[in-house]
């Protein structure tokens, strides 16, 4: 997958005209603030890595999981920033308030009638497919020519994945759902654990913190992250210790207690499973 530069913003947004917008997001972290307010904000997701978490419904007690590889459209809720499982997410997201758009804007003059489109996808809630390859191929040549791409290019790209879009087929549902109180468990956990990497919590410890079986708890991390709270949380800590190989000078045996790791040798056996590198030896290649 390519990716942009350390440097680009989490979400490069460009208008496209009063009331559409079109997003390069790529954020790196589990919250991400929505970068459009409005009170009826039309959301669609092209999704080419990591996953979100949607409220679905108006109650907002089940959230669908939109991945690698899938389309999503939903509303969004005011004041509520996107949550970002895994920490990670990178999406073509196109914004569009129904209310702000002109009669005569570029999608209504290509025959496309924003409500109509809202109430075809959004009638059950989230509605989330897999890409077809063309979606995909659009997506992925407006990605790599981000920097470069004119008004004009950005709006013809707006309008073919809207249609290519209504060409999916009506029952291609593929998003998992998962109820909001196993959502709100883990990004609970992800709050406590990379608040501060130094301290262990065990699976155990945080099953019992929210009244669950160990097993139910593992459940939840696996369903919600995509993968299982011991994998997930050695990861994010072993690259939390890469960043600060690459942009300190501290010393390892610090790095690994600030992740984690009593042991020295524990750390630097991880990290190389991890990066298969040791650590000094991918301080001196990052430079």
């Amino acid at each position: 997958m390519n990716s942009k530069t350390n440097s680009t913003p989490p979400q490069d947004l460009r208008e496209l005209a009063q009331g559409i917008w079109l997003c390069f997001t790529q954020a790196d972290s589990h919250l991400c603030p929505l970068p459009v307010a409005g009170p009826r904000l039309l959301v669609f997701d092209f999704c080419r890595g990591g996953r979100r978490a949607i409220p679905d419904g108006p109650d907002c007690e089940n959230y669908a999981l939109v991945t690698e590889g899938h389309a999503a459209v939903s509303f969004a809720v005011p004041d509520r920033p996107f949550y970002l499982p895994g920490g990670r997410y990178e999406a073509l997201q196109l914004f569009i308030d129904p209310d702000a758009v002109r009669p005569d804007s570029f999608l209504t003059l290509m025959g496309l009638e924003i409500n109509g489109i809202a109430n075809y996808f959004c009638r059950n809630g989230v509605h989330c497919c897999p890409m077809s390859s063309e979606i995909t191929k659009i997506v992925d040549e407006l990605w790599l020519d981000a920097e470069y791409a004119a008004p004009g290019e950005l709006r013809y790209t707006a309008v073919r994945l809207l249609y290519e879009l209504l060409r999916l087929p009506d029952d291609a549902e593929a998003a998992a759902r998962c109820p909001a109180a196993q959502v709100d468990i883990v990004r609970e956990t992800e709050t406590l654990v990379l608040g501060d990497l130094s301290v262990r919590h065990t699976a155990k410890e945080l099953s019992a913190r929210f009244g669950l079986s160990e097993s139910g708890f593992k459940l939840y991390c696996r369903n919600v992250l995509g993968e299982g709270y011991l994998e997930y949380f050695r990861r994010r800590r072993l690259e939390r210790a890469a960043e600060l190989l690459r942009t300190t000078t501290l010393r390892v045996q610090d790095i690994a207690a600030q992740v984690g790791y009593e042991s020295q040798g524990k750390f630097a056996n991880a990290f190389y499973d991890q990066f298969r590198s040791m650590p000094m030896e991918y301080r001196r290649l990052s430079k």
